[in-house]
């Protein structure tokens, strides 16, 4: 079996479901967490079982709950005792227009989007250091320059982008730091997009369509290996951030 671990919030569907897939296919051993989409979990984690014994793990945690962060170091303890890769993927993401933005809004988003990223870096400092490894979190391209009706998780995501170059300045050069700041990847789960509405939306990226998940995999796969790169923030957004 490989020593090569990777562990990855919010791996059950889109993104960190392809994710999990695309470094299982390299070689590495999967370890991700889910909140509620245990069906999913299990699925993706026996699916890889299959391929290769004992190479997928998957842990539950609610980041809302304080002490999630402390679960998922331990669980992460029980399988292994380095991590080459942790990428910071879980999101949470919905409107909040001001008028009715609450704090319980904004301590969801923050908790989801920066705090626990920051703080489950911190808690699995040292199986990274262990794995001379590297972490990687997913921002989004829009937020640094602000989304109407979202300014609670645009605020979130800008910190997160914030707290990616921090730790690269003090981890280095042990740990490097980057994060993924992906456009139109998928479309919302909850929203039903009518044809003409996409095409709305995709007038201002210039490649002129969607993205796809394996796009975001590929550029962390890229990063856990480009040993001279810490503190960026990689855009995958078609162009859009150019207007």
């Amino acid at each position: 079996m490989t020593n090569k671990f990777i562990f990855l919030t919010g791996g059950a569907k889109r993104i960190g479901k392809t994710t999990c897939k695309h470094f299982h296919e390299e070689g590495f051993n999967i370890i991700f967490h889910y909140n509620s989409s245990e069906t999913e979990a299990k699925a993706i984690m026996n699916s890889l079982n299959d391929v290769r014994k004992d190479s997928c793990f998957i842990l539950q945690a609610d980041f809302n709950n304080k002490d999630s962060v402390d679960k998922l170091a331990k669980g992460v303890s029980e399988i292994t005792e380095t991590l080459d890769i942790l990428i910071n993927n879980a999101s949470s993401f919905y409107p909040t227009p001001i008028e009715k933005a609450s704090m319980d809004e904004w301590n969801d988003l923050i908790a989801t989007n920066a705090s626990t990223p920051l703080f489950l870096t911190q808690a699995l400092l040292p199986f990274l250091k262990k794995g001379k490894g590297c972490v990687i979190n997913i921002s989004d391209t829009l937020a640094p320059s602000g989304i109407k009706n979202f300014s609670l998780y645009a605020g979130a995501k800008s910190a997160l982008e914030g707290i990616t170059k921090s730790l690269a300045k003090e981890l280095a050069p042990d740990i490097r730091v980057n994060a993924i700041s992906p456009g139109a990847i998928l479309w919302p789960e909850d929203e039903d997009l009518s044809e003409e509405q996409q095409k709305e939306r995709l007038k201002k990226v210039p490649l002129g369509r969607i993205g796809n998940p394996k796009d975001i995999s590929s550029v962390a796969l890229f990063l856990s290996e480009a040993k001279y790169i810490t503190g960026q923030v990689i855009k995958v957004d078609g162009g859009r951030s150019i207007f």
